[in-house]
Formats: C-alpha cells, structure tokens, sequence
C-alpha cells in the first residue's frame, strides 16, 4: 500500500512529458514484481498443503525420511567440523 501512494504522490508530482513514460514504465515494473510474488506465495501454500496432506496419509514413510535426513546431514556436519576444525588447531 505504502508503494501505492508513493506512486501516486510522484505521477502527481510529475508533469514533464519525459517522465510519464518512464513512471509508466516503473508502474508496469511494480504491477509484474506484484503478480510474481503472489504467484509465489500461492505456490509455496501449495507445496505445504500438499507436504501436509502426504504427511497424513504416509506418517511411517515421512518420519523415516526425516530420520534419515537428519542423520545424513548430521554426519556430514560432524565429519566436517573433525575434518576442517583439526586443520586450524
């Protein structure tokens, strides 16, 4: 909203013809900024509906997964902090 009225004040502050082509074309800008973050937001909704609603209907599957997961990047932290940390001292 804050960007609304931002445009607003500077079309209204603006009269020379050379400036309402590129205030155009920042509008345009903005409006296309807007459509690709609702796009977005809609689409990461989705993802957690649908990781929620497999979730529900596979309960063994998405804690096993989430153990393992969690054990890989684990052991590839542990190795690493051995690995690098041993390399400073």
């Amino acid at each position: 909203m804050a960007i609304a009225i931002r445009l607003r004040a500077i079309s209204e502050s603006l009269r020379e013809p050379w400036a309402s082509r590129t205030f155009e074309s920042m509008r345009a800008n903005v409006r296309g900024a807007r459509r690709k973050v609702t796009h977005a937001r809609h689409a990461a909704e989705d993802f957690a509906a649908d990781a929620s609603l497999k979730v529900r209907r596979h309960p063994l599957s998405a804690v096993s997964l989430a153990m393992v997961t969690g054990a890989v990047v684990g052991s590839l932290v542990g190795f690493g902090n051995g690995r690098f940390g041993r390399a400073r001292a």
